[in-house]
């Protein structure tokens, strides 16, 4: 062939596309990072799926567990270059063909602890200079490197390509089974670190949730920013001396965003240990319920602003913050937006950390009962945007939804003088708080749609009954029986069936099948959310357990008999996290007890406000669009819509950005109590959720993917 037939034989597939009006396929777009992209916006640029076609969105695949006692899903899945990457109810990491739900390897850690952790999130690399493509994943009290490609350990990580998780925390080895270490979501990767945060307990003994670096390739610790400090360090005197070895918490396990031009991490912090009482802990508490600017190469503090001081309302930042750049006066400013439990949004500049609106510290009560207890006197509230969920339990928010919910509250507001403020100190009497410790925002965080500056932000507005309990006075219920012990501490969260409710997962039939030392662990362990029960008496750690495997108390691990606790207990523990109801059931407030949000952050204003899900007992009485409790978070997209599942009826639904219509709803084999994710694979979109449990249709957990027909 000569040279001009071969230059024509190299252009006639172009002039034929040309001459056809037809354009090569549209390059796919990954969901390669935890909330899609390191600005954690949960934004993707994909609009193949739209308003005008959505009715059309069906089924694509499925891929469920196949064993039956796994926990909730919460992972948001990961999906690059056609593999998808999801944690399961096992706690297996499994990739699969994203196109068709194919299972390409499995991968099952091993750690002795991992019944400890579930996790929103990991963290994928991808490989360079001979180096796979990896994932960091933590389970129990390891950090894992896995080989993306076949599911191995990748060597040269740690030991065999496992890390220590307790690495570089002033966890001393003989104190490691008393204070579990692990982590719920991904890191972030900067350069040749791994940036990472832990999960600590919220209960004491506990430890400093320090942020911590290592060398992706070697595990080698490369630094550690103490969210305690230590002596000389700032903040040190905003916690009385010795902290770091008394107290705990201060850690990240939300997420963080990173701005990888500028090199700084945003890592928000949680509150410190024990939550709910700082007799303790005398001091504004740095930098415990923060949001943290570090310099990603070393750790450096560049900027911190506290969100909550002193916290006492277990008010944690609980999800990652989101990067974007807003327009103020014609100048568009870099931005990092922080959604939190309380119900506020905090905007700043990313890389001053100076607010974009202003923030008020504003007066509160620093009135309480309790021995040593001194609260901070100001709380800050920004000026915009305004609330997006209710603010304390006031009179006009009581529930009116059938009289003899309106009798019940009306009853007990009157007779209990229960506290109703937003921070009113906790003590023995009781209160009841409006946002829950639940939120407001929680776990799964915002979405912004990096084109127009909206962000979308689903909130529960429900309310929590929170009191403190003397531990000495828990042994006045030694002789209870063991279901009378599960209806006091845990059917507010598991139901008075054991087949869960919003809270908790159906524990009925698996509860059976674990040993009793097993069980007896997760009591005094806790499992998040549900808190630790360690400082029950073992003759009522035994009661509970022989009542959840339905055999007689003497076939338990310590047969009744009371083992001293090898640490001495805290001083107060606390009610539980149950949401205040009725004798029957219904909630003591108005509805909506959920809703989405649409907030524009160049202007600082709410645009709309919908209800969320749709609550059963409420529907028991007619009523509707109610809202419900939702876990889980919302993406949004180019073709205008927001697509949330997070309810526990079970709906997977789209919504208008616009109006905060729903255009589109399907019904899950379980509760997708997870964050979706969307991505294209040879030009065709998907929209993939993670779906929890459900014994009521036999489904085992799993993942539920959607496409055009």
């Amino acid at each position: 062939m000569n040279k001009k037939h071969y230059l024509f034989a190299l252009l006639l597939p172009i002039i034929g596309l040309g001459l056809l009006n037809i354009s090569a396929p549209p390059e796919d777009v990954d969901w390669a990072h935890f909330g899609h992209d390191l600005n954690q916006s949960k934004y993707s640029p994909l609009d193949q799926i739209k308003l005008s076609n959505v009715q059309q969105l069906k089924s694509s695949w499925k891929f469920e567990e196949t064993q039956a006692d796994g926990g909730s899903i919460l992972f948001n899945p990961l999906e690059i270059k056609g593999k998808m990457y999801v944690v399961m109810p096992s706690q297996k990491l499994v990739a699969l063909d994203a196109t068709s739900g194919q299972v390409l390897w499995e991968f099952m850690p091993d750690a002795p602890d991992k019944d400890i952790s579930w996790t929103k999130g990991v963290t994928f690399h991808p490989g360079k200079n001979g180096h796979p493509d990896a994932i960091f994943y933590v389970a129990g009290s390891i950090l894992y490197r896995v080989n993306a490609t076949n599911g191995a350990l990748v060597p040269g990580f740690g030991k065999g390509g496992k890390l220590d998780f307790y690495t570089g925390l002033s966890v001393p080895k003989k104190m490691r089974k008393h204070v579990a270490v692990t982590y719920n979501t991904g890191g972030v990767v900067y350069e040749d670190l791994l940036v990472i945060g832990c999960k600590v307990p919220d209960e004491l003994p506990s430890t400093s949730g320090d942020i911590r670096a290592f060398n992706v390739y070697t595990g080698k610790l490369a630094w550690v920013f103490h969210t305690i400090p230590k002596p000389g360090e700032y903040g040190y005197d905003t916690w009385p001396a010795g902290a770091r070895e008394k107290n705990g918490g201060a850690n990240c396990w939300g997420g963080m965003a990173l701005d990888d031009k500028r090199g700084i991490v945003y890592v928000p912090t949680a509150s410190p240990s024990f939550d709910f009482y700082g007799g303790d802990r005398e001091g504004q508490n740095l930098f415990a319920n923060c949001l943290l600017a570090l310099d990603a190469k070393t750790g450096k503090r560049l900027w911190h602003f506290q969100t909550t001081h002193h916290d006492l309302w277990d008010r944690d930042n609980g999800s990652a913050p989101n990067l974007l750049t807003v327009e103020q006066n014609g100048k568009k400013i870099d931005a990092v937006a922080l959604a939190t439990k309380i119900g506020y949004v905090y905007t700043f500049n990313r890389e001053t950390g100076e607010p974009i609106f202003p923030i008020e510290e504003v007066p509160v009560s620093t009135k309480s009962e309790m021995p040593g207890e001194k609260p901070w006197p100001t709380q800050p509230f920004p000026t915009k945007p305004g609330p997006f969920v209710r603010q304390g339990f006031k009179p006009e928010y009581w529930s009116t939804v059938r009289p003899e919910t309106e009798k019940f509250v009306k009853e007990e507001m009157a007779t209990k003088n229960y506290l109703t403020g937003v921070y009113e100190p906790p003590n023995l009497n009781g209160s009841v708080i409006v946002p829950a410790a639940h939120g407001g925002s929680n776990w799964g965080g915002a979405a912004v749609n990096l084109q127009s500056n909206v962000m979308f932000v689903n909130a529960t507005e429900l309310p929590w009954f929170l009191k403190l309990v003397e531990t000495k006075s828990l042994a006045q219920n030694n002789n209870k029986t063991g279901a009378d012990l599960y209806q006091q501490y845990c059917a507010s969260c598991h139901g008075v069936d054991k087949k869960g409710n919003l809270i908790g997962p159906d524990i009925s039939t698996k509860a059976k099948n674990y040993a009793a030392k097993k069980l007896e662990g997760i009591l005094r362990r806790g499992v998040e959310p549900m808190p630790s029960f360690k400082n029950l008496p073992q003759v009522q750690l035994d009661a509970i357990v022989a009542y959840l495997k339905e055999v007689p108390v003497e076939q338990v691990a310590n047969k009744g008999k009371t083992v001293k606790n090898a640490l001495p207990p805290e001083p107060y523990t606390f009610s539980g996290y149950g949401f205040w109801e009725d004798q029957d059931g219904f909630k003591a407030i108005q509805p909506p007890y959920g809703t989405l949000n649409a907030i524009d952050l160049n202007k600082g204003e709410i645009l709309w406000q919908v209800p969320l899900g749709e609550n059963s007992k409420a529907a028991s009485l007619g009523l509707k669009n109610t809202g419900d409790f939702n876990r889980g978070g919302c993406i949004v997209t180019a073709g205008g819509l927001v697509f949330i599942a997070a309810t526990y009826d079970r709906k997977f639904r789209a919504f208008d950005q616009k109006t905060g219509k729903v255009v589109w709803e399907t019904t899950l084999p379980g509760a997708g109590t997870s964050t979706p994710a969307t991505y294209s694979v040879r030009g065709k979109q998907y929209i993939c959720v993670g779906v929890s449990p459900e014994q009521s249709t036999g489904f085992k957990g799993g993942y539920v993917t959607f496409a055009l027909d």
